[in-house]
Order: C-alpha cells, then sequence, then structure tokens
C-alpha cells in the first residue's frame, strides 16, 4: 500500500482514520480494535509517556500504551506522534 494512502477502519467500525494525528479527548473506548483496508490490525491506545510517531509499543490491560524499544508487537500510527495522555491508534506489526 503507497505511503500516500489513507488507511481506515473496515470493521467493525467502518470508515475511522486510522492515521489521524493524537487527540486528548477520546474518540473511541480505550482498546477498541478494528481492522483496516490495509489488512492489519489496529487498536485505539493512550500514551502513558511521550511516543514517536512510528515508535514500537506494549500495550497495557486498561489501554496505557508505552514506549517497548526493540519489540515489533504495536507500532504508533500518529503523525507527529503523541504527547502523555493523548489518545491514538497503533498498528499491529507482528502476527504473534
Amino acid at each position: 500500500m503507497a505511503a500516500s494512502t489513507t488507511v481506515f477502519a473496515v470493521t467493525p467500525i467502518l470508515g475511522a482514520k486510522l492515521g489521524a494525528t493524537a487527540v486528548s479527548t477520546p474518540a473511541f473506548a480505550l482498546l477498541t480494535k478494528v481492522w483496516a483496508n490495509d489488512g492489519k490490525a489496529y487498536i485505539y491506545g493512550k500514551a502513558s509517556e511521550a511516543i514517536g510517531s512510528i515508535t514500537t509499543c506494549k500495550i497495557g490491560t486498561l489501554g496505557s500504551v508505552s514506549d517497548d524499544s526493540g519489540s515489533a508487537g504495536w507500532t504508533a500510527n500518529c503523525p507527529g506522534g503523541a504527547a502523555a495522555g493523548q489518545n491514538f491508534w497503533l498498528k499491529r506489526t507482528t502476527l504473534a
């Protein structure tokens, strides 16, 4: 999929833009999981610390997201990154 292609949810929510910038007011419940038009799974989380735009992350049981350098499980998917307390989408980067 080309870098300029807009990625959006296809199930169970249709049309949510998954490459949106991080926001302070949540648009979805934490841990909302969707499948996108690029075939990847995405999950909605809340930064517990500053997160870079493509940082590999770990997600806590309540939806908190922190940096997990070296992990390949989830990758932040928010242009400009996220400040602590902001909500954003993460893309599943492995099948495990």
